[in-house]
């Protein structure tokens, strides 16, 4: 887990612009939750693991800059078949929301 939290840390800056702090409260708008920089820090240096709902998120975040960063050429329509094979995508309270299947 700890590689895909710094990757998310990474994508959130590069590719969706926001700082640590920013993607923090991106993230625990989204799931309901009450993640702080602390928490993610010791994510990060594996003391504890991300709940299976944040790390579907953050692999949601991630995914696309994770394929453009290794440059694998994919047009919107292969990412959205990719996205379709790895979540549930419903609406909640009228904004998209995807799951890990």
């Amino acid at each position: 887990m700890r590689q895909l939290v710094a990757s998310w840390v990474l994508a959130e800056e590069e590719a969706h612009g926001n700082a640590i702090g920013q993607a923090i409260e991106r993230m625990n708008s989204a799931l309901d939750t009450t993640t702080n920089a602390s928490r993610v820090s010791e994510w990060r240096r594996g003391v504890y693991v991300p709940s299976a709902i944040a790390i579907s998120y953050m692999l949601a975040r991630t995914l696309a800059w994770a394929v453009k960063r290794s440059t694998i050429t994919a047009t919107d329509s292969q990412m959205d078949r990719l996205d379709a094979l790895l979540w549930e995508m419903y609406l909640q309270d009228g904004e998209p929301h995807a799951e890990l299947l």
